[in-house]
């Protein structure tokens, strides 16, 4: 059976794990703690640890995030010796583009769930995730460990809810095939195969996502980002949706149309193309490319990115030729 948790407490001690590490060519007039107020420009990326959760054949999934510390400046560290994961055996599924962020509420300016690592059940020991920004190095430690025996309801510091939030939301379901194979969690789904296209000639993508959740479902929200790909590459998203008339998009994208990265844009349960998220994306340099799609349902009461819940992610390769 699935572990519970209470999901703040798995916050505030995860964040806790989080600190640099001396190095020596670094700016010590940098030497901050990830959670300090961000500076204006020249800052790091920290990586964070967000918690885990058991799944139903007893594995664990530990999800990580980040903070971009800067006010503006995207950062992009390659995979290699300034970002890696250990065991090596877990290495490759973290971001290499570290946009600043900014959420309401607890979300502020972390981007959490980003991608996951799935260990096994008797799994001992801590996943890594180490990143070096200009040669200043954070690290943080995914774990399964640090229990409170004895207090009901706290199964573990760094444990993540999976039952229903307060008001019954629950991850949305993403598919790439309308009656396909489904991904309902942080470890999210891949799209089936690997996508082809060349500099200044957009490929188009489809998926469908549905709500999910113990009370009245609704529309869910489309976000897209450059999770990995050469530095300097640039994605140009454009949405293919249209909200019909008479539905409130709440602060979303409502219209087809270029869109920002992160920028939410609503999935319609009703029109034409019921359920179904459709985009373009235009590259302007060559190379290999990961597209994450997170499907939320930020849009109820309680399901927010500070709450830890409720968005799942979808992964879309692209190899991108001159």
């Amino acid at each position: 059976m699935p572990r519970l948790g209470i999901t703040l407490a798995g916050i505030a001690v995860a964040l806790a794990a989080v600190g640099p590490t001396p190095v020596q060519s670094q700016d010590w007039t940098r030497r901050e703690f990830p959670l300090a107020p961000p500076n204006s420009h020249s800052n790091f990326v920290a990586p964070f640890f967000d918690g885990y959760y058991q799944n139903e054949d007893g594995t664990y999934t530990l999800s990580f995030g980040f903070m971009n510390r800067n006010e503006a400046d995207l950062i992009e560290i390659p995979l290699g010796p300034d970002n890696f994961i250990e065991p090596a055996i877990y290495d490759g599924r973290q971001p290499t583009s570290f946009p600043v962020v900014s959420y309401p509420g607890f979300g502020g300016p972390r981007e959490r769930g980003v991608f996951t690592v799935v260990v096994p059940e008797d799994f001992e020991g801590d996943v890594w995730w180490t990143l070096t920004t200009d040669g200043y190095t954070t690290k943080v430690p995914g774990r399964i460990e640090g229990r409170f025996e004895g207090l009901i309801g706290f199964e573990s510091a760094y444990a993540l809810s999976i039952t229903p939030q307060a008001e019954g939301s629950q991850r949305p379901i993403v598919r790439f095939s309308e009656n396909g194979p489904e991904g309902h969690d942080l470890t999210g789904i891949e799209y089936p195969s690997e996508l082809t296209a060349k500099v200044g000639t957009p490929v188009e993508v489809r998926f469908w996502a549905f709500d999910r959740g113990e009370r009245e479902l609704a529309d869910v929200n489309m976000s897209l980002w450059k999770h990995q790909g050469p530095v300097g590459g640039t994605i140009a998203f454009e949405s293919l949706m249209e909200i019909p008339e008479g539905v409130r998009a709440r602060g979303t994208v409502r219209a087809p149309g270029p869109i920002d990265v992160g920028r939410p844009a609503r999935i319609p349960i009703t029109g034409t193309e019921p359920n179904m998220g459709r985009f373009r994306a235009t590259f302007d340099t060559p190379g290999e490319y990961v597209i994450r799609i997170r499907v939320d349902n930020f849009t109820s009461g309680d399901s927010a990115m500070g709450n830890q819940c409720c968005w799942t992610n979808g992964y879309v390769r692209v190899s991108v030729t001159e």
